[in-house]
């Protein structure tokens, strides 16, 4: 069992565990997070409008994964990404092992998706949550191609 850290504001519904050698970052439905004001009304809409999830290709043989979420979770996913870079358990893994690069494609966004293949140890959706384990290894060039990809998208304001 890993060490659930207690979440920033700006990571929105995701959540983060810690372990000796990774990560697992995870988002709440909706309907299982607390908002208050119009936020709530925001929360309570969102639970019960319907979602198109990606379609995976399930026959395509890659040895790296990705995964997707909703274009509005971008900055809250880079903010949980923060937290586990600030995190003791990954700097004093990350101070005896060298990072791994070059293993993140390029993010893209499609139908109110972003979607990014890399590698991904585990992926899974669920009817209460979303999650994605990664390496301490690939967590910092994830951060990098993500707020490149962010960047780009506030260039570019026709993109979203």
């Amino acid at each position: 069992m890993g060490v659930l850290l207690r979440p920033t504001p700006n990571m929105g519904a995701w959540v983060v565990e810690m372990f000796t050698d990774r990560t697992c970052l995870r988002r709440r439905a909706p309907a299982d997070t607390t908002a208050s004001g119009a936020g709530a009304a925001r929360s309570a809409d969102a639970a019960q409008d319907d979602v198109t999830l990606p379609e995976l290709d399930i026959d395509a043989v890659s040895p790296d994964r990705g995964f997707g979420f909703e274009s509005a979770d971008l900055e809250p996913v880079i903010a949980t990404l923060d937290q586990v870079l600030d995190d003791p358990l990954y700097l004093d893994y990350i101070g005896r092992i060298n990072v791994d690069l070059g293993r993140w494609i390029a993010p893209h966004a499609e139908d109110g998706w972003i979607t990014i293949d890399g590698p991904v140890v585990d992926a899974a959706t669920r009817v209460h949550d979303r999650t994605v384990e990664l390496s301490y290894v690939h967590v910092a060039e994830l951060r990098l191609k993500l707020v490149d990809f962010a960047d780009a998208l506030a260039a570019d304001d026709t993109a979203w």
